[in-house]
């Protein structure tokens, strides 16, 4: 993480962060969900199925935190 955030990054930063990851895990599940409606792999079905609700419920979890700690901001302080 040290790579995407410098030593000013506080927690904020981090989970805005960790929620955009998540995102991105998202759509590409979805996306490979929508392929596998043509290639009709039973494979890749079942693993879409396991992964999807994985990754939402992650995306979910790190975007209420990033809305928790964003509610306990001050939008008028320098950043």
């Amino acid at each position: 993480m040290k790579t995407y955030l410098d030593e000013d990054a506080d927690a904020l930063d981090g989970f805005e962060f960790l929620t955009m990851a998540e995102a991105g895990e998202v759509g590409h599940w979805s996306v490979l969900k929508t392929l596998n409606q043509t290639a009709n792999s039973s494979e890749i079905g079942d693993l879409v199925e396991w992964a999807l609700p994985i990754q939402e419920r992650h995306y979910a979890g790190v975007t209420q935190t990033s809305l928790e700690l964003a509610s306990e901001e001050d939008p008028n302080e320098p950043a």
